[in-house]
């Protein structure tokens, strides 16, 4: 019979796979007792006896060959096992409450569902595509939410989401993805701003500049490196998190700003001014990601997918840069 060691070197005899298999609800309860460290607690919240999750985490153990616990006299804490199986527990639960919902739906109306996430400068050429996508697959119910690009990857991995448009340089092993646009660095000036009466400018003419960008994600990592690059650095005066905070201190007077072309969309033409930057040219890759085993569990996702794929691709090459 296979064994294998424990984070304390002792073994555990693993019985066969399909011996036994670990039920959702087991699964439950080892996922509540790594959140509440507990077991009273845990089985409070699973509204179940605290021998009952005990039993379903020795079983667990038992299952796996491995010890997922640490267990005191006043704490219960993972070991390094636990902690590497909690997110697969966290992603199965996840999925299978989302199927039981589309089973759900499917029975009731036969429809399904496919759960979309979006960073923010791509939500209105997802929301319009999803629109047309309305009328030809009446079968398919798309449920759209918007977040930073880390947190959809994170929601992509769990189950949280089919399909997710995000900016991703190449995606991981465990997921796949096609190119949609690429996303130009631009910089943004006041209508009157000396640099505003150029089309294009080499990145070393915002010396001297009051220059304010995103700090955070995709977009803060390749601003910062083409200004390093050129021997610049961002305003230490002027710090943003937000489109419109960006924007009311361009139009203020006070700073120049950089940012993707998606985010200039709709800006205030009369009073702001859009300059492309070369040396170097900045660009970043939104692309549609799924898992893949999209095309196992969710085939109409993956015929949808498709369909929106295309859909966005015409809508974004339309805003594309001259």
């Amino acid at each position: 019979m296979p064994y294998y060691k424990t984070a304390m070197s002792r073994t555990i005899d693993a019985p066969p796979a399909w011996k036994n298999p670990v039920s959702l609800r087991q699964l439950r309860f080892f996922v509540e007792l790594a959140r509440t460290g507990n077991f009273c607690r845990a089985a409070e919240e699973m509204s179940v006896s605290q021998p009952a999750i005990s039993a379903g985490i020795r079983q667990i153990e038992a299952h796996l060959g491995v010890r997922l616990f640490d267990r005191t006299t006043h704490k219960v804490t993972l070991t390094d096992a636990g902690i590497s199986l909690l997110p697969h527990a966290q992603r199965l639960l996840t999925t299978a409450a989302n199927a039981f919902s589309d089973m759900h739906e499917v029975a009731g109306r036969e429809i399904a569902t496919v759960r979309i996430g979006a960073i923010p400068t791509a939500m209105e050429a997802v929301a319009a595509s999803l629109a047309e996508l309305a009328g030809d697959m009446p079968g398919v119910v798309p449920h759209l939410h918007d977040g930073r690009a880390d947190q959809l990857i994170r929601g992509l991995r769990g189950g949280t989401y089919d399909l997710v448009v995000t900016v991703q340089a190449l995606p991981d092993d465990d997921l796949e993805g096609v190119p949609l646009f690429e996303d130009e660095m631009l910089l943004v000036a006041r209508a009157d701003h000396p640099l505003a009466a150029h089309d294009r400018l080499p990145w070393r003419a915002l010396a001297g500049q009051e220059i304010v960008h995103f700090a955070g994600g995709s977009i803060g990592e390749l601003t910062s490196a083409a200004l390093q690059q050129n021997d610049l650095a961002p305003s230490t005066r002027y710090r943003v998190d937000q489109v419109n905070s960006l924007y009311g201190l361009v139009l203020s007077g006070l700073a120049i700003g950089v940012m993707p072309w998606l985010y200039t969309l709709g800006f205030p033409e009369d009073r702001l001014r859009r300059i492309r930057l070369d040396g170097p040219t900045v660009r970043r890759q939104l692309r549609l990601l799924h898992r893949p085993q999209l095309r196992e569990e969710h085939p109409r996702g993956v015929e949808f997918a498709q369909r929106l794929t295309a859909k966005l691709r015409d809508k974004l090459s339309a805003n594309r840069l001259p």
